[in-house]
């Protein structure tokens, strides 16, 4: 074949999709069935789930579809924190969605919000995918913005993927090698922030980190600040295979196998990309805060929703092809997956009381999308953002569509 593996999956799958990974995804979906597996370790047998510990670390993950009292103490144990280290007043939460080098919208926009002067601290971050590796610098404030500014500005496609050769992708579970992106986080996810999100926590503050345990088919939250306060000695190592995890698209990256222990028994989880199952969360659904405690229950609290992404997709002259098609009909399913989260969150918030606030990419940004991660495109919507946010006009009171 005379095409690399990338230029062979843009030339018959990405005519109009929005992410490189979508378009790798769909290739090896479809031209790739039935090769070779991988080796691993045995999975978690379903019926001894709950019993998986992972390094031996209490509250490290939860499912978000998971036993509502266990959830609920995690919570009102953050809340507990906040009010012993002096925490006062209107608790904000920042929820950051997948969507590629769309996340170069969220990222401007957080930096544009600093510099308009009303940025306010998080108490709960989450992030799922690109708005995983958003979620850290924004949880640890603005003195992390020029970080932030970089990843989504000088990065090229190499500097995320390497793409295999075809004859290694027939034997391999991905079309292209995740080690650049692992690479681009380690040298960010160091030591000290790791240290800083651990003292954080501590004060009370919460940044969650989405996956699907493709074994079981669930959403995952990595609970961060509750790994980084550990004693174990991989817990950043362990903290940068979440982030990486999480934008791992299925297909696209290899999956990112995780070490637990169940009764004494090595085991092994699969994870992969966490907008397989959902594409942004603000805290679980099955945690009805008017019904917490007290000291939970009393807290006013504002939401502020990042859609890396638009909310329908745009017009597109799809040909007559199996793949086109196909690239097409997945594209249009993952953004109606995101506007699926995003009423359900606001539902959550309007059960809860939450004061809701959304922004996405409107059709206000205009500048048309060529390749996967060009620096043109991403570089002009990050000041696309900085600029939405600086004016103070992207946040909406509703979701799209939706009349009271």
């Amino acid at each position: 074949m005379g095409l690399s593996a990338f230029a062979f999956a843009r030339s018959i799958a990405a005519v109009g999709s929005r992410s490189m990974a979508r378009s790798l995804a769909l290739v090896l979906a479809v031209t790739l069935a039935g090769c070779a597996t991988q080796p691993r370790q045995p999975a978690v047998p379903a019926r001894e789930t709950a019993e998986a510990t992972f390094l031996d670390i209490p509250d490290a993950r939860f499912s978000l579809t998971g036993n509502p009292s266990e959830l609920t103490r995690i919570f009102v144990a953050a809340e507990r924190r906040a009010q012993m280290s002096g925490m006062r007043g209107t608790e904000h939460m920042l929820a950051i969605s997948g969507g590629g080098e769309d996340g170069a919208f969220g990222a401007g926009l957080l930096y544009g919000w600093t510099e308009r002067g009303d940025r306010p601290q998080f108490r709960l971050v989450t992030g799922v995918s690109t708005g995983s590796l958003t979620a850290p610098f924004a949880f640890l404030g603005s003195r992390y913005d020029a970080q932030l500014q970089a990843v989504y500005t000088t990065v090229q496609r190499t500097d995320i993927v390497q793409i295999l050769p075809v004859l290694t992708i027939l034997r391999s579970d991905s079309v292209g090698d995740s080690g650049p992106l692992a690479r681009l986080i380690a040298t960010h996810v160091t030591d000290e922030m790791v240290a800083e999100i651990g003292q954080e926590y501590q004060k009370g503050r919460m940044l969650l980190i989405g996956t699907t345990n493709l074994d079981l088919g669930q959403p995952i939250a990595w609970n961060i600040g509750a790994i980084a306060v550990s004693n174990h000695p991989r817990k950043v190592q362990a903290i940068r295979d979440i982030l990486l995890a999480s934008a791992s698209i299925p297909g696209a990256f290899p999956p990112v196998m995780m070490d637990v222990m169940v009764g004494g028994t090595r085991r092994q989880e699969m994870h992969v990309d966490g907008g397989a199952t959902t594409q942004v969360f603000l805290y679980p659904g099955n945690i009805p805060l008017r019904q917490a405690p007290p000291a939970v229950r009393r807290v006013p609290r504002v939401a502020w929703i990042i859609r890396n992404g638009r909310t329908q997709p745009l017009p597109e002259d799809v040909k007559r092809g199996l793949l086109q098609i196909a690239a097409r009909s997945i594209s249009t399913m993952i953004t109606s997956n995101a506007i699926g989260d995003i009423y359900r969150m606001y539902l959550i918030t309007r059960r809860d009381g939450v004061d809701f606030n959304l922004a996405y990419i409107s059709s206000r940004f205009t500048v048309p999308y060529e390749k996967p991660f060009d620096p043109p495109y991403m570089n002009a919507l990050f000041e696309f953002g900085r600029s939405e946010s600086r004016s103070g006009s992207p946040w909406l009171k509703r979701p799209p569509g939706y009349v009271p």
